[in-house]
């Protein structure tokens, strides 16, 4: 049975913090001198990593390859000549995924491998995972994917590919690590956990300290260089026996019976590893777990959390006193032959005299494992005597070992300074004479008082005095001011249960929300707490549309607001420009005001509508209201919640208390009008002296004890507002409030995506060694901007960055209701079974065609208008029916997108959006840039585009609330930015802060800005 060595974790030239010489022919040479027979290609997601896999190897057996051209590999590495048996070197298909994400209250950053049996695998996994992150960034691409999705999407790309956690005890990147993971590997993988049976240890624990934990038993624990340059390759392999193919692989790997058999791994001492210990390293200490117990976890010197490296985190979780050893887990301690050289000889492991003996005993002995572990000490002192003695003593384990720590790698020596002194001046001494012993197996294993506490529990609510006093008011009409923060939502459910408890009839309560997702997420949380059936939750539009097609039997064809203004301009052609937006705007605020305006244009746009059987959404609450005012809708709901009340329009906020009757019991109003922000829309003016008009009884309930934000984010905000009131912070937390000057959007641009990085804790071992902060998740952080335009080259920079990003994205074409009517006949016609019976009938010679075809036998046939042909969803399928080669390739990419839009909705990601979509919202750090006065405070689209200024004049005091909502989602950070200079719309704008900001109280705003010299780090990224 032949026996083989494999590395299954290896990154490429296009990792960050690798060499550059690492291609596939040179990863073979390192292998042909380490004595290594399978290595992993690493990075397969990268495009430029996977084009020269695919360039420079051949699939031979099953699932694994080989060089092309295994010529003139000498040329790798021209200080050696020995390159040869690079034909017995295979390759598997594996990358190393960082998912980065919240679960359970806290950030997880996870490092997962993940094997795949053939290049069409690796390519299809790319292509949905693609749509998660930028896999062309770097090697080990950065997604906002929880493991437990990747490790779904793994197993349905095919069926032999599997995923392995990488490192799983490192403290800031990994499954059990001390800083950013889970407790129990089903709490990461849930319902998918029995599909892991392999577990990468890492360098700092070896197969003895992970057997101190039963939990660990069942699986296969592998070993892996992690090498970031050929020189580190086999520094930790595998020894596996048998059939080399990925199938045996992956049976060996399962412990199942089979063509190949797991037989153990070649391991660093655990010591040498850099999170060994715990420690600070910019601070000098270096503690074993029983000294940090006894400090509490807390550093002697600069009285922060210290950094808790491997050996404490495996006692924390162990349940055993002793490891319980397995005859199918066996390993040997190794130290990398150049640090031995390094030490005998006095000098450095990269120089010449050490590589000169380096490149001897290859060609002597044979490969760098073979002299590790199999050549004869006797043959080895003919070369030297001292090299002998160190290799035996490391094999036996008989070395000194200096625990690596906080990012600091460990240092192991086989010679004490003495013994290296006598033996340079000619004495002798007998084998393991005075070298250190090891430590006695029951003190080694000795665990202390764990200082960690349970790191997944969450905080539960309990209602304050005012949040019980709007939980319990009324039976008359209740309006409660919720400032940012003060738990709206929750009081709002409070008060629906405190109505179930005294036996309110769901059937008869009515809960309207501003958006659908708000509706969506109340509806999950109630179900969780009350009874079934729940009370009926949506928003206005929905249940305008709902009654509609209760009373008149079928469902309208419905408006957007796009296809609204269009049509408008169809019927109105003699308005063009600015007279056409202004009488647009003038006829929607003016209905939305529960006012008529007689006039010509309104006149043709409602006969347009009647013509075509179309109607708006204000047709819809038109509609509505006029059965509520008339007594025909009757009285359906003792119960009226509504949520974001400041935000509803005249006509809106008219309908809802029509729909709680003329006295307003059970009338409860919940909202905040410092963050009323759509007055552009109509949302009413003087709130709550509206409702007393018609209920002089209305009681008011303020709630002002903030759960969100630290105190003085709430004093900073607090300053927008004309009266200062201000928030009390319940939670005692610091926050970081900042301003930067940048001299141009590319500038700021990389400030953010810095600033970003920082927070995210870097993005692999190297950025955490140099920033161990605490850190957040990408779904912690958003980005707000005044207008959707500024959102590009943010959002290119962050990407670019390999920063998982997410920006708002219009609907696709197919998402639209009439698109959608379109692709059912089409469906129809190719046997699809899921085409909708209610589509038109159409000859198929006309479909086979396609949409330009229907459009001209359609034509205005109902639910179709003109103006339909000529909008945006429609031209979408046109275009799609080009570009994907007729009706089966759209069909083809409409499911691909849909599935794919299943997966982007998973990860998460850091957000781009404009202030206004942030609203109702909470992150814990929030960017706000382009700060600039014109766009914050908005002037208007012509001033900045250097035209005259529009007529209609901006309101300042939505502008100073719309501000105020940006800086009141954050809890801790505000990260502030502007630019002197900025190019709008291809012009070169040039401007100063905004004045909002100049308000603001400047001593809390910590102010920077570039230097013209700035003096570089000059600090080498280690290779690892």
């Amino acid at each position: 049975m032949k026996n083989f060595i494999a590395d299954l974790h290896v990154h490429s030239r296009f990792s960050r913090a690798t060499s550059k010489n690492l291609t596939p022919r040179n990863l073979a040479a390192w292998a042909s001198v380490k004595g290594i027979q399978l290595l992993a290609t690493g990075d397969f997601t990268h495009p430029g990593w996977l084009e020269m896999i695919s360039d420079q190897l051949k699939s031979v057996e099953n699932g694994f390859f080989r060089l092309k051209d295994q010529s003139g590999l000498d040329q790798e590495l021209p200080w050696f000549s020995g390159t040869g048996g690079a034909e017995d070197i295979r390759f598997v298909l594996c990358t190393e995924i960082s998912s980065i994400y919240k679960k359970g209250g806290k950030v997880r950053k996870i490092h997962n491998l993940v094997f795949m049996p053939g290049l069409e695998a690796v390519r299809k996994f790319n292509i949905r995972l693609g749509q998660v992150g930028n896999l062309a960034s770097d090697g080990r691409p950065i997604l906002g994917l929880p493991a437990r999705d990747l490790l779904e999407m793994v197993l349905e790309t095919d069926p032999l590919a599997f995923l392995v956690p990488a490192h799983i005890w490192t403290p800031w990147f990994s499954l059990f690590g001390s800083k950013s993971g889970f407790n129990r590997l089903e709490d990461c993988f849930e319902d998918l956990s029995s599909e892991i049976f392999a577990l990468e240890t890492g360098l700092s624990s070896d197969p003895e300290m992970n057997q101190l934990w039963s939990a660990l038993d069942r699986y296969t624990l592998i070993s892996n260089s992690d090498a970031h340059s050929g020189e580190k390759l086999g520094r930790e392999a595998n020894l596996l026996s048998g059939e080399i193919s990925f199938p045996a692989l992956r049976a060996a790997l399962r412990k199942d019976t089979g063509p190949a058999r797991f037989e153990g791994t070649l391991e660093f001492y655990p010591e040498e590893g850099k999170y060994h210990l715990d420690g600070h390293r910019k601070c000098g200490i270096v503690l074993e777990p029983a000294e940090t117990a006894r400090l509490k976890g807390i550093c002697p010197v600069c009285g922060k959390e210290l950094t808790i490296g491997v050996l404490n985190r495996v006692f924390e979780l162990a349940d055993r006193e002793t490891p319980v050893r397995s005859a199918a887990q066996k390993f040997s301690s190794l130290v990398p032959l150049t640090e031995v050289l390094s030490e005998i000889l006095g000098s450095g492991s990269g120089t010449k005299k050490v590589m000169g003996m380096y490149n001897q005993l290859l060609r002597d002995f044979g490969s760098e494992l073979d002299i590790l572990r199999r050549a004869p000490v006797e043959d080895l002192k003919k070369s030297s005597a001292l090299l002998a003695e160190a290799v035996d003593r490391m094999r036996k384990g008989q070395v000194r070992r200096h625990s690596g720590y906080d990012g600091e790698y460990g240092r192991i020596s086989m010679f004490t300074p003495r013994e290296l002194l006598e033996f340079r001046h000619g004495r002798t001494f007998s084998l393991g004479g005075e070298a250190e012993k090891n430590e006695e197996i029951g003190q080694k294993w000795r665990k202390p008082v764990s200082t960690v506490q349970d790191r997944d529990l969450v905080e539960d609510f309990s209602p304050n005095e005012m949040q019980v006093s709007a939980m319990v008011a009324g039976p008359g009409p209740v309006l409660v001011l919720a400032g940012p923060g003060t738990g709206k939502t929750q009081t709002l459910m409070g008060r629906i249960r405190r109505l179930e408890e005294r036996g309110a009839d769901f059937g008869r309560m009515l809960v309207v929300t501003f958006t659908r997702k708000a509706a969506r997420e109340l509806k999950e949380r109630l179900e969780k707490t009350c009874r079934k059936p729940l009370p009926r939750t949506d928003t206005l539009h929905a249940l305008a549309l709902e009654y509609w097609t209760e009373v008149l039997g079928e469902s309208p064809t419905l408006l957007s607001e796009e296809s609204s203004r269009k049509l408008f301009a169809a019927a109105n052609p003699g308005l063009q420009g600015k007279t056409l937006k202004t009488a647009w705007n003038e006829l929607s605020l003016a209905r939305e005001s529960g006012r008529r305006i007689p006039n010509e244009y309104a006149r043709r746009y409602l006969d347009q509508k009647t013509r075509f059987h179309l109607v708006d959404y204000t047709d819809l609450l038109e509609f509505w209201m006029e059965k509520v005012k008339s007594g025909s809708y009757g009285q359906r709901f003792n119960h009226v919640l509504v949520d974001e009340v400041q935000d509803l329009s005249l006509l809106q906020l008219n309908l809802v208390m029509g729909l709680a009757g003329e006295r307003g019991t059970g009338f409860f109003a919940i909202g905040d009008p410092n963050q009323s922000i759509y007055g552009f829309r109509g949302a009413v003016r003087g709130l709550e002296e509206r409702i007393r008009q018609s209920w002089p009884d209305l009681k008011r309930i303020r709630l002002s004890r903030n759960y969100r934000s630290a105190q003085d984010i709430l004093d900073l905000s607090s300053a927008l507002l004309p009266e200062r009131q201000t928030l009390v912070a319940s939670k005692n937390l610091t926050a970081s409030i900042s301003l930067f000057e940048a001299k141009s959007a590319e500038q700021e641009a990389d400030w953010i995506a810095a600033r970003i990085r920082d927070l995210l804790g870097g993005t692999g071992h190297w950025q955490a060694d140099r920033n161990a902060q605490e850190t957040i998740g990408p779904g912690d952080i958003a980005v707000l901007v005044r207008l959707k335009a500024l959102t590009a080259p943010i959002a290119r920079k962050l990407h670019a960055t390999g920063i998982p990003v997410s920006v708002p994205e219009d609907e696709p074409f197919f998402a639209d209701s009439r698109v959608a009517l379109l692709l059912s006949m089409a469906g129809r016609m190719l046997g699809l079974p899921d085409a909708a019976s209610d589509a038109p009938e159409c000859p198929e010679e006309i479909i086979k065609k396609g949409p330009l075809a229907l459009a001209a036998h359609l034509s205005e046939t109902p639910p179709f208008d003109g103006l339909f042909w000529k909008n945006s969803a429609f031209l979408g399928l046109v275009k799609a029916f080009q570009t994907y080669g007729g009706w089966q390739g759209v069909m083809n990419m409409t499911q691909l997108e849909t599935e794919l839009c299943a997966i982007r909705a998973r990860a998460q990601k850091v957000q781009i959006m404009t202030l206004h979509g942030s609203k109702g919202l909470e992150f814990d750090t929030v960017f706000l840039p382009c700060l600039e006065e014109g766009i914050v405070p908005f002037a208007g689209m012509d001033m900045l585009l250097g035209k005259p200024a529009s007529e209609i004049l901006p309101d300042m005091d939505e502008e100073r609330r719309l501000f105020y909502v940006g800086l009141t989602r954050a809890k801790t950070g505000i990260f502030m930015s502007y630019c002197s200079s900025r190019k709008f719309y291809g012009k070169i704008r040039t401007s100063f802060l905004s004045s909002f900001v100049r308000g603001l109280p400047q001593d809390m705003i910590r102010k920077s800005a570039l230097k013209r010299h700035v003096r570089r780090d000059e600090r080498q990224l280690s290779l690892f």
